[in-house]
């Protein structure tokens, strides 16, 4: 029985913290795999801010070593941590841009402070400039370089991006988080409590609902350009072909956000293995 091969470290912190991508990652020409690890693993480092802190300021604290670990590398000083040397390598061969990932830094501070987005333009822009760059940066790693493709994969990290709100209410409820704008929650008369008390009502489900058929069609525009993101870079946009399955999921508990069926549901291997070797996310 052949061994399991070593993980890099950067790709076993993915493969134990964010595993969609992980699986996604596979698909990517093997000399671009590490790549793609690296990316996701200083994604890690910097989504999970919130939960490693007791307060805000050490947040920003924890936010601002990474701005500062960025200007490090601008000037050749690498810091000794396994993330930042290995990123330290794409930036100097020009393969990520310093300010893309700046700009999710930033938006990591909106973590911090436990408020809800103020309308639905807010939440889309959280989530275009956290999971939707992010997707753009992998696409770029994988060589696309048309203005088009780039769309095409932000799109699709757009599209999983609020497909991950939506699976993570019971995580933020748990934590007395609220990523669902207010006034979105009041058009259906869904109260703060309700989601913190996870309350399986009408009115919660119609909301969830509303916010599946969103992200479905936010889904549906990513693919309407999937032919001008090359074979190549398609992995970056890999994500979708399992935020469609989570939604199926969701539909299938009724659109109870709180499902363990749809919350705990496992990434669709077979199908994300079959879009992938299509090339049809």
């Amino acid at each position: 029985m052949s061994e399991t091969p070593n993980l890099s470290y950067c790709a076993d912190y993915v493969r134990r913290n964010d595993k969609d991508r992980f699986l996604c990652a596979l698909f990517a020409p093997a000399d671009r795999r590490e790549d793609l690890f690296t990316l996701y693993a200083f994604n890690q480092e910097i989504s999970k801010t919130r939960e490693m802190v007791s307060e805000a300021m050490l947040g920003q604290i924890r936010l601002q070593w990474w701005r500062d670990a960025l200007a490090d590398i601008a000037k050749g000083e690498i810091r000794k941590h396994e993330v930042v040397a290995p990123l330290a390598d794409l930036i100097g061969q020009g393969r990520v841009e310093p300010k893309t990932l700046e700009a999710m830094i930033d938006a990591r501070e909106f973590d911090l402070f436990d408020k809800a987005p103020q309308d639905m333009a807010a939440l889309e822009n959280y989530i275009d400039e956290t999971s939707g760059r992010l997707s753009e940066a992998a696409a770029k790693l994988l060589g696309a370089e048309e203005e088009t493709a780039l769309k095409a994969a932000r799109l699709a990290g757009n599209a999983y991006g609020l497909v991950g709100i939506l699976r993570a209410m019971v995580f933020h409820g748990r934590a007395k988080r609220q990523y669902i704008p207010e006034e979105y929650m009041q058009k259906y008369g869904v109260a703060t409590g309700d989601i913190f008390e996870f309350r399986k009502t009408d009115a919660v489900r119609a909301m969830t609902r509303d916010l599946a058929r969103q992200a479905q069609d936010k889904i549906d525009t990513a693919r309407k350009m999937r032919r001008h993101l090359p074979k190549k870079a398609v992995p970056a946009a890999l994500p979708v072909t399992l935020a469609e399955n989570y939604l199926k999921k969701l539909k299938k508990a009724d659109y109870d956000p709180f499902s363990a069926e749809f919350g705990l549901a496992r990434p669709a291997s077979f199908r994300l293995t079959l879009r992938a070797l299509s090339g049809y996310w």
